[in-house]
């Protein structure tokens, strides 16, 4: 199987570099670099990681996330868009931002937990947590990882979206004062959902 052959703009990120760099460092001899037939640089999967050894350089991962298999689309488009910003790993979920069980969320925590990654880049805030973003920021700052937000200004979420992450917190609540399979609190969440279907 050929080498993966990395872009400038994908070493940069991996490497944390600008892009002046690696072409100065082409012409001094200290990265090898590959052309293409039309004269692109192109930096080899393998010198990219010597590289990061030599600098310590833990991974980058993206992440993206839906609220419900109707949005498998939007998850697509996310993953599409990180991996054409230079992220080579993306994890993903299908679940409510405020599920603190999302397997991939967990996954990316206990990477995150084992100084295992550098930087997380996110399209939105909201994909990575619904509530408590600077809370989650400062622990993976404790642990030497930054979140790089790649669209700060986001159009608002789908309404659909919001309504089931709503439906969640009343299911959550009434669970807690009813018991979470008791008629009560089944009862509850199911008046809330024909409530906002009606809105």
């Amino acid at each position: 199987m050929p080498e993966r052959l990395y872009t400038l703009k994908e070493a940069c990120l991996l490497l944390g570099l600008h892009p002046r760099t690696i072409q100065k460092w082409d012409k001094q001899g200290k990265i090898r670099i590959v052309r293409t037939p039309g004269g692109r640089r192109r930096i080899p999967e393998s010198e990219i990681r010597r590289l990061q050894g030599e600098k310590g350089i833990r991974s980058i991962i993206g992440y993206a996330r839906v609220s419900s298999n109707t949005q498998k689309d939007d998850l697509e488009r996310q993953v599409k868009y990180l991996q054409e910003y230079g992220v080579h790993e993306v994890i993903t979920d299908i679940g409510s931002g405020l599920n603190e069980n999302r397997k991939g969320f967990l996954k990316l925590l206990d990477k995150i937990l084992h100084n295992e990654v550098d930087k997380v880049v996110i399209l939105y805030e909201d994909r990575l947590t619904r509530f408590g973003f600077d809370t989650l920021k400062r622990v993976f700052e404790e642990h030497g990882t930054s979140i790089e937000v790649i669209n700060q200004t986001d159009a608002k979420p789908p309404q659909q979206e919001l309504l089931e992450d709503l439906i969640t917190i009343i299911s959550h609540f009434s669970g807690k004062l009813y018991g979470i399979r008791s008629h009560k609190q089944k009862e509850v969440v199911e008046r809330a959902k024909n409530l906002f279907t009606q809105t």
